[in-house]
Parts: structure tokens; sequence; C-alpha cells
């Protein structure tokens, strides 16, 4: 009797280990399984911060890149609002001397005359205006003026946007660095030198690369623009 007894617990005694690994196999991928997801929370968070914190660097990059650039082109402006000024009233007074030399020829002249010739003073003057923006080009600076040409004309454009640039023949040889200079002042656009020429005497076309916008930035609209001041200096001379 004692036997059989004895007998049996030897063979529960044989199962005990298997059932005994399989309860501490089961204990240890409970134990691991609250340390895999405490790791991958922490990894996740690690991901977040260094996202938000290169977001960040990169608003401080764009934002101080964005004042340099408006400091640039004001100076910029400044100097070219300088220059066109000093053009302009150079222009003003050699067709002041033109108008009182021809007033005293023409004093005899009816009135449609007399308009005729303000009409001829004003060409005049315009074509003076012209051929000294037109100059520009032979000055040492004449790349810095076209850049803030090109900054003027993007100024009103948003970020993002994608512009080409286009130029007169003659300064084509300047498209790529004048790309490069303003696409520096401006790195929330991107600016791309297109080397089809245009029929302007100098300056600068900005343009959609589908045509859908253009923004003249060439020196026969700074002429232009300033046409209406120039006449209104003539014929107060007349």
């Amino acid at each position: 009797m004692s036997n059989s007894i004895s007998g049996d617990g030897r063979g529960r005694e044989q199962q005990n280990p298997a059932k005994r690994a399989a309860e501490e196999q089961n204990l240890l991928e409970m134990q691991r399984t609250p340390v895999r997801d405490d790791s991958n929370r922490k990894l996740l968070a690690l991901k977040n911060l260094l996202l938000k914190k290169g977001d960040e660097e990169r608003e401080v990059i764009l934002d101080s890149a964005r004042r340099e650039a408006t400091a640039w082109l004001k100076e910029q402006n400044e100097g070219l609002d300088r220059m066109v000024e000093q053009i302009h009233a150079d222009a003003v007074k050699n067709a002041e001397e033109i108008a009182k030399r021809q007033i005293a020829r023409a004093e005899s002249l009816r009135a449609k005359d007399r308009l005729r010739l303000q009409n001829t003073l004003l060409d005049e003057a315009m074509a003076m205006l012209q051929r000294a923006l037109t100059s520009l080009r032979e000055r040492e600076d004449y790349p810095l003026v076209l850049a803030g040409l090109v900054l003027e004309a993007a100024k009103d454009l948003p970020a993002g946007t994608a512009a080409l640039i286009s130029l007169a023949v003659d300064d084509a040889p300047l498209g790529d660095a004048l790309a490069e200079r303003v696409g520096k002042k401006r790195p929330d656009m991107t600016f791309t030198f297109d080397p089809s020429p245009v029929p302007i005497s100098g300056g600068a076309w900005l343009s959609a690369p589908d045509g859908s916008w253009r923004a003249a930035a060439d020196l026969r609209e700074v002429a232009a623009e300033l046409k209406d001041s120039l006449a209104e200096r003539l014929l107060s001379a007349l």
C-alpha cells in the first residue's frame, strides 16, 4: 500500500518541473511587457521633443533671415531711391533748360503749338531719364541694383512662392548669381533664373513658372512711375 502511494508521488514530481517552467516563463513575459511599454513611451516622448526643438530652431532661423532680408532690402531701396531722385533731378534740370531756350523762340506760337512743345519736351526729358537709368548698367554696384529691384517686386509675394527671374540679353551673365543673392535674402521663396531674354533696357521681370502672374521690376517701369512728376515740373516751367 505504501509503495503505491510512493509511486504516485514520484509521477507527480516528474510533471512539476515543466509546469513550473511554464509559470516562470509567463511571469517573465508579464514583467517584460511593462518594461517594453515604458521604453516605447520614452522613445516616443524623446522623438516628439526632438521634432518640437527642430521646429523651434527652424522658425528662429527663418525669422532671423526675414529680418535680415527686410533690413537689407530697406537699405538697398533707400540707396536706389536716392540714385533715382538724383537722376530725376538732373533730367528735370536739363529739360527745364531746353524748355526755356525753346520757349524763348516760341512766344508767338498758338496754344496748340504750345501743347505740342510741351509734349515734345516731355518726350525728350523721358528719353534722357531712360538713358540715365540704362547707364546704371555701367556701375560696379549694378548687381545690387538688380537685387533691390527684384526684392522690391517680390515684397508682397507670400512665402513658398516660386518665381522666375528674366533679364535683358545684356544682363544674362548676372542671372544665376542674382537668383542666388535674392534667394539668400528671401529664403522662404524659390528664385530661378530664366535664360530666355526679355525686351527690357535693364532691371528684371518676375513671373510664375506657369505664367499665371508677372511682376515688372525693369527700368522702364521706374521711368514710367516718374513720368507724372516730371510732366508737372516741366509744365510749371512753361
